[in-house]
């Protein structure tokens, strides 16, 4: 191999292992700030799981059981106790499909709307201070960080 070809061949497994080395610390850093949000919450008594499935039904309206325990990869028996849970805690209520009446659609309720709507503002508070400490640069750069997260989220 003539040296060019080295020098190449050096340069690309040099350009793999920094790419690597910082897809291990984007993924550490979105993880550990992912795991900080998450402490951040208005009741205690819901998990992150129950918690997901109460904002998306806020976000996107009711859904069967089977909707949501395809979309949060777990067992329609495991959702069941997700939603009976909610629905204990008063944050969701069980409703006949209007337009199929053999199945159930799982709601948010006005408490468990109010619930995950305070949740998100505590968090986006905790967020926010943490970013007004910081220099005009570095936030600058997380705008881009931003930006740039959510092309790589969508690919």
């Amino acid at each position: 191999m003539n040296v060019t070809k080295q020098l190449k061949s050096s340069q690309t497994a040099t350009e793999e292992e920094s790419a690597s080395d910082l897809g291990l610390e984007v993924a550490g850093a979105v993880v550990r700030l992912h795991r900080r949000l998450k402490a951040e919450r208005i009741d205690d008594q819901i998990g992150d799981t129950h918690y997901s499935v109460l904002v998306f039904l806020v976000k996107q309206g009711p859904h069967s059981l089977k909707e949501l325990s395809v979309r949060e990869r777990v067992t329609p028996p495991s959702m069941n106790q997700t939603v009976n849970a909610l629905e204990a805690a008063g944050y969701v209520e069980r409703h006949d499909d209007p337009v199929d009446k053999r199945k159930v659609l799982i709601a948010a309720t006005d408490s468990g709307i109010a619930i995950a709507q305070r949740t998100r503002r505590l968090r986006q508070a905790w967020l926010n201070a943490r970013l007004k400490d910081l220099p005009t640069a570095d936030r600058d750069a997380l705008e881009r960080a931003a930006q740039i997260l959510r092309h790589i989220a969508d690919s």
